[in-house]
């Protein structure tokens, strides 16, 4: 079968994406539980380092979203900003607040095995620091604002593809400039930039109708992609100031894979429902996990399939957990403040009449 390039107006558009942000949530879960029940066993449950793709996978996804959303628009650098700071900070903030509460009275349950303290300014600023942040898992916003204001400065305000290849190229020199400077990597890592401008290439190949749905192609780059991306973990250069270097390539070959899939995530609903609540999965799912060590410690569980059977269990509410904040919190949350920022501008115009 000869394969067909896919219209960024068919309905597998939207669920490749959809797909790509589940798996990319799912595979974040699965090391964030791995480690607690690693921890829990002496070591006797493997970690799943290669979980923490799914965040490079992530930036690759917002790059290709960021440049599919505004490419050929004419949008002012404020509505820009406006609309991403909707997107983002709504949600991340109510958990913040959350897990300020928490930190306040049972701190042992934030960051209890940070080796600094809780920087409770930068979580809500979301300023770069070695600290950690409340809602842990924030860290990579701040590289998502970071790219969302670069992006603004250098593509806007019509996002043609010489913007955006012109905006890959200053995302490039950011992450080698930035290797160069002597900030500590783990103040700012400035090589993931790297993986923004590669998906948003992604991005400018999909739209031009270049990328072709082709199962067999797709599965090999997939797996490919995988194993380079385990070899490099294996190496420690997943957690090092080389790590946007060193998982760009194999994040590119894993999301055009999955992308490239097109129609077959429609069979798969409880991904694509995944990839619709990711956001809240990705930053929800901590407050459940939790859980892992404190039940396997309340029934007094030390056997591997003990562990490993409440890891599981617990891993499970935590997708459906974070798919009623999706739900009840995050989309009625994001269309309020829409609505409000729509009602704000509504009675300005008047005003100026």
């Amino acid at each position: 079968m000869k394969p067909q390039s896919i219209a960024v107006d068919q309905p597998q558009y939207v669920e490749s994406i959809q797909a790509g942000r589940g798996i990319a949530a799912l595979l974040v879960v699965i090391h964030h539980a791995a480690q607690k029940a690693h921890a829990l066993s002496g070591g006797a449950i493997p970690l799943f380092d290669f979980g923490i793709i799914g965040v490079d996978i992530f930036f690759m996804i917002s790059g290709f979203i960021i440049y599919f959303v505004t490419a050929n628009k004419t949008m002012t650098h404020v509505e820009f900003m406006e609309k991403r700071i909707i997107r983002v900070f709504p949600l991340y903030w109510g958990l913040s607040l959350l897990a300020l509460l928490v930190f306040i009275f049972v701190p042992k349950l934030i960051n209890s095995n940070a080796q600094q303290p809780t920087d409770i300014a930068a979580s809500f600023f979301l300023w770069p620091t070695s600290a950690p942040y409340l809602v842990n898992n924030g860290w990579t916003l701040t590289y998502e604002i970071i790219f969302y204001g670069l992006w603004a400065l250098v593509a806007l305000p019509t996002a043609r593809p010489k913007n955006a290849y012109l905006a890959c190229l200053v995302l490039a020199a950011a992450s080698f400039i930035g290797l160069l400077s002597g900030i500590d990597y783990k103040v700012m890592n400035f090589s993931l930039f790297l993986e923004f401008a590669f998906g948003v290439a992604i991005g400018v190949a999909f739209k031009k109708g270049l990328i072709r749905q082709s199962t067999p192609a797709s599965i090999v780059l997939i797996v490919v992609g995988a194993f380079l991306a385990h070899l490099a973990i294996s190496e420690g250069l997943g957690s090092s100031e080389l790590r946007g270097f060193a998982l760009a390539i194999p994040s590119a070959m894993i999301f055009f894979g999955l992308i490239s899939l097109g129609p077959f995530w429609a069979r798969l609903r409880v991904i694509l429902a995944i990839g619709d609540s990711s956001y809240s999965l990705y930053l929800f799912h901590p407050f459940i996990l939790v859980a892992i060590p404190l039940t396997v410690k309340l029934l007094g569980f030390t056997s591997v399939p003990q562990i490993l059977a409440i890891s599981v269990a617990i891993c499970i509410a935590s997708i459906w957990a974070s798919h009623m904040v999706y739900r009840f919190v995050e989309f009625p949350l994001t269309q309020m403040m829409r609505g409000m920022i729509k009602s704000a501008k509504s009675f300005n115009a008047a005003r100026a009449r």
